[in-house]
């Protein structure tokens, strides 16, 4: 993570607070610009800390995106295999019979076994 492909912006921070909620702009919201993920973070008082733990959160987010676009490949991908595997041949044992899918033709089973018949 580049700190040219981020944005960072400073406000005053908002909620319940006392005497410096208004006056100290510590509340750092940091955008990553190529993916347009946002983090905001006002833990602290100070604005160092504040920016230091908003990288941290944003590149956590980062990465678990990246993961997870992996992870959604990777399930495609797998998909995508098991579909286009095809059956070659059917062994029937109780109706002692081969079925090839690709001829269609039918054959005894035993025969086929001993290499009397190719399908």
């Amino acid at each position: 993570m580049n700190d040219k492909d981020l944005k960072i912006q400073y406000t005053r921070g908002h909620g319940p607070g006392g005497q410096h909620k208004n006056k100290v702009e510590t509340c750092v919201t940091v955008i990553h610009v190529p993916t347009g993920l946002k983090v905001t973070c006002q833990d602290t008082r100070s604005k160092n800390q504040n920016l230091v733990k908003a990288k941290q959160l944003l590149s956590e987010k980062i990465i678990k995106q990246e993961n997870d676009k992996l992870q959604k490949l990777k399930n495609e991908q797998r998909i995508d295999l098991i579909h286009t595997q095809q059956i070659i041949r059917t062994y029937n044992y109780q109706r002692n019979e081969v079925y090839d899918h690709r001829t269609k033709n039918r054959a005894d089973l035993k025969k086929f076994m001993k290499g009397e018949i190719d399908l």
